[in-house]
């Protein structure tokens, strides 16, 4: 029997935690009609990420900038700046981070994620990649409903420096021109620090 590493099970864990507990809030969110209204409200206010002037985030292992007008959620009871931290636009597009040490699998971790994002989108179209930024790994770009909205996932696994790297980015479709731009920026900025 293969040993599944604890920082796996743990990723494992917090991801379908993430997932489920998101989507059975929004689900029952958008079971009201005052709810319909409240998340049709999160996806018109979205505005053109400003990446002229780039935030700069830099901690111990990793560094990376974001558009000025999004900021971390550091009120999420999950946030751990060198951990597990979400950049979120102003309105409802976001990319989350989740990094620890270990030595797992980007393609097993990969699929775990996947597995439960089909859950809340159906059968998504995926289109795999190789690289996030410059680092190599094992991602997936997921397109399909979710909460009724046509969405674009981006889900991306790496090891590399030690370090097991997640990285969620999540946007609706009618609003990928306004933070496109912003999600590159952080893409493309996005590098670990030399051990």
């Amino acid at each position: 029997m293969k040993r599944v590493a604890p920082l796996t099970l743990v990723i494992a864990v917090l991801g379908a935690l993430l997932v489920g507990g998101a989507g059975g809030f929004f689900l029952g969110l958008v079971s009201t009609r005052a709810g319909k209204s409240f998340v049709q409200s999160l996806v018109q206010d979205e505005q053109n990420a400003d990446v002229s002037h780039p935030t700069s985030l830099a901690r111990e292992k990793f560094q990376l900038q974001y558009p000025a007008n999004w900021h971390i959620k550091t009120e999420d009871y999950k946030y751990d700046p060198d951990h597990m931290f979400s950049i979120e636009s102003p309105g409802s597009a976001f990319v989350m981070f989740v990094l620890g040490p270990g030595d797992t699998d980007p393609e097993h971790n990969l699929q775990l994620f996947i597995r439960q994002f089909e859950k809340l989108m159906g059968s998504p179209a995926i289109d795999r990649f190789e690289t996030y930024g410059r680092l190599p790994g094992k991602g997936a770009t997921l397109h399909g409903k979710l909460l009724g909205n046509r969405t674009t996932v981006k889900l991306f696994a790496a090891h590399e420096n030690g370090m097991t790297i997640l990285i969620t980015q999540q946007s609706s479709d009618e609003d990928l021109p306004r933070v496109q731009e912003g999600m590159r920026l952080i893409e493309t900025s996005f590098t670990l620090n030399a051990k």
